[in-house]
This record gives C-alpha cells, sequence and structure tokens, in this order.
C-alpha cells in the first residue's frame, strides 16, 4: 500500500510537469526508470541504497541491516536522515567507511539543496563519490560536519523558535511575523512553517536540540501546549492557524490561540518595539557557531541557507548589510533582555 501511495505521487508530479511542458515520451522515460519492490533481494547488485524511513535510530538501523544481507561489499548506504548520528549508523554496520548522510530538502523534487554528512569512519571516496552524485541530480551538494540537526535545520530551528517567543510575547499576531519575515527575505514565514511541518516533530526536534546544545535552543513554551492541544498544524487542520477541510488552504489565525496566549502569560520581558532581525539575529548568531566549529565551508553556507529553506539571502549576508559591530550591539542588548537565547557567539 505504500509503494502505490508513493508510485501516485510520482505520477502525479509528472503529470503536473507533462502539464507544464515536459514532453509526454520524456516523462514516460523516468517514470520507466522505477522499480518499486517490496522485497531486499533486489537491492542486490545497486551502486547506493538511500533510507528515508522515519527518524527512529532503531527503524534505520534495521534496514541497514537487511540491506547488509543482500547488497554488495561496496554498496554505499546513505540515510536521509535531518538529525541523527551518522557514526552511530555506521556502527552498526560491517561497511562504516560506506556509511553517509546524504539529506535532501522537502520537497526533494523541488528544493535544490542536498547536505552530505560523513561519519567519523566514512571514508574519503564515499565522500567525493556521494557529492559527485548530488550533483549529476542538479542539487547543490554541501558537505556538513556531522553535529546536532546538522547545518540547515540547525540554524532555521534558531529563527523558528524565536518567532515562536514573539508571538508569546503577544504584540504582535502569528500573520504580522510571518508578513514581516516574508517582506524581509523569506518565502514562507516562520509560523506557517511550523505549521506545515507539525508542532509535534517541531517539538520532538526542539528538545532534541536543547538536549544537544543546551540553553539558546531552550524551546519556546508554545510549542508544548500546541502538542498536547492537538494542534499540530496542517495535518489536523488546526495549529497557529486554521485550514479548509477540502483544500487545506489556510485560512486565519486559530482563535484558541487568544486562550493558549492567556493561559502562558505574556512573556512580556520589555516594551521594546519589534524589529524583524530579531528573528534572524539567532540565526545569524548560531551561524557564526557554527563557523567556529568548522561544520561547513563558509563560502557554502549561505548558498546553502538560500538552497535549503529558499532565503533570497543568507544569514551572513545579511549581517554583513546590518554590519557586525551592529549585529553585535543588538545581539547583546537582546542578551540583557531575554538571557541565553542571544549569548554572543566569540
Amino acid at each position: 500500500a505504500a509503494v502505490e501511495k508513493g508510485l501516485a505521487t510520482v505520477d502525479r508530479l509528472l503529470k503536473s510537469r507533462v502539464d507544464k511542458g515536459l514532453p509526454e515520451q520524456d516523462a514516460a522515460k523516468q517514470r520507466a526508470l522505477l522499480k518499486p519492490t517490496t522485497d531486499y533481494s533486489d537491492f542486490s547488485d545497486i551502486d547506493i541504497a538511500i533510507e528515508a524511513v522515519p527518524e527512529s535510530i532503531d527503524m534505520k538501523t534495521e534496514v541497514f541491516e537487511q540491506l547488509e544481507k543482500t547488497c554488495r561489499p561496496d554498496t554505499i548506504f546513505a540515510t536521509n536522515t535531518s538529525s541523527l548520528s551518522i557514526t552511530q549508523l555506521g556502527a552498526c554496520t560491517k561497511r562504516a567507511d560506506k556509511v553517509i548522510g546524504l539529506h535532501f530538502f522537502n520537497p526533494a523534487h523541488l528544493m535544490k539543496l542536498v547536505e552530505v554528512i560523513p561519519g567519523l569512519e566514512t571514508s574519503p571516496e564515499t565522500i567525493r563519490t556521494v557529492i559527485d552524485f548530488g550533483r549529476a541530480l542538479g542539487k547543490l551538494a554541501v558537505r556538513v560536519e556531522e553535529c546536532a540537526s546538522f547545518l540547515v535545520n540547525r540554524l532555521l530551528g534558531r529563527y523558528i523558535n524565536e518567532a515562536l517567543y514573539v508571538l508569546q510575547e503577544g504584540q504582535l499576531t502569528a500573520e504580522d511575523i510571518d508578513k514581516a519575515a516574508c517582506d524581509y527575505v523569506m518565502p514562507i514565514g516562520p509560523l506557517a512553517l511550523r505549521d506545515m511541518n507539525g508542532a509535534d516533530i517541531g517539538l520532538a526536534v526542539a528538545k532534541f536540540n536543547y538536549q544537544e546544545y543546551g540553553e539558546r535552543f531552550l524551546p519556546a513554551p508554545i510549542l508544548a501546549e500546541l502538542v498536547q492541544r492537538k494542534l499540530l498544524g496542517q495535518k489536523t487542520l488546526e495549529g497557529l492557524y486554521t485550514y479548509d477541510k477540502q483544500t487545506r488552504k489556510r485560512q486565519g489565525t486559530n482563535p484558541l490561540l487568544a486562550d493558549i496566549l492567556i493561559r502562558l502569560g505574556q512573556l512580556k520581558d520589555s516594551d521594546e518595539p519589534f524589529d524583524v532581525e530579531r528573528l534572524f539575529l539567532p540565526m545569524i548568531n548560531e551561524a557564526f557557531l557554527v563557523l567556529q566549529e568548522k561544520i561547513c565551508e563558509a563560502e557554502d553556507l549561505d548558498p546553502a541557507l538560500m538552497a535549503g529553506l529558499g532565503m533570497r539571502k543568507g544569514p551572513l549576508a545579511i549581517a554583513a548589510e546590518i554590519g557586525l559591530e551592529n549585529c553585535l550591539n543588538k545581539i547583546e542588548n537582546l542578551h540583557s533582555i531575554h538571557g541565553e537565547r542571544f549569548r554572543p557567539a566569540p
């Protein structure tokens, strides 16, 4: 049933491409390249296997164990995880040198970025092969060193979390915050994106990042409240916004938000006027921490964020535009108001 559902999605995507001008014979050729299966023995002669099962280390380990029984010794095992340890996954196989992260961004047929994440034992040859493979797919393949949430989601987490804190302070509506972010540099607002990805997934990732990185990733309390009330976003037709049952299109701010904000007590830290830069300064600060940790090359950081999130300019370009001295002053000021979320990167 899952395979049939997957193929139906592929057919729908190919049809939309044909509608936009792709010749039908080209679509048919692409479709013919797919061989659906529910039998691991069909993987006996492949060069690379990419797993994209849910974010459970046990489930992913089980998939790799099954693949190892049938694949050639030189087959590369890639994982589409957005946060789990590549080294840990590699350790459950007899080919840790051939295990690597290959993190596609959603929706994978449209988004240009793929993060390539080696584990501690991944060989240079495996890294080169997978970067070349990513480029052959027409993607921007960026090497990212192993860390919790890797590069793009690590920075994204800081920005979405700050938007939730701003919402909780009660000065602005969800629409105001999203509009400010879109007018500034984003294709979609942080709160609309939170609804799109699901508050439950958001909370699990936020807790994981908090556990790994500490106080600056402390999740905004409103997120746990949304999950407790099952206001998970688009998938439940109610989150920070409400959604039409038929079209699943966004209708407006969820009226239940007012009650949640009253219950939480507004997080009024000060009467500072809202400045959209506040949403991006945690992301900029995290970008400098990423550079200090040598998680990626400095020249790859902005292109990765632009390709992965659709930003019109990356955090380092925004920082340069604000001016580094100004950035530091603003972050120090926010640190004095809001605490650890804004401790400046050394």
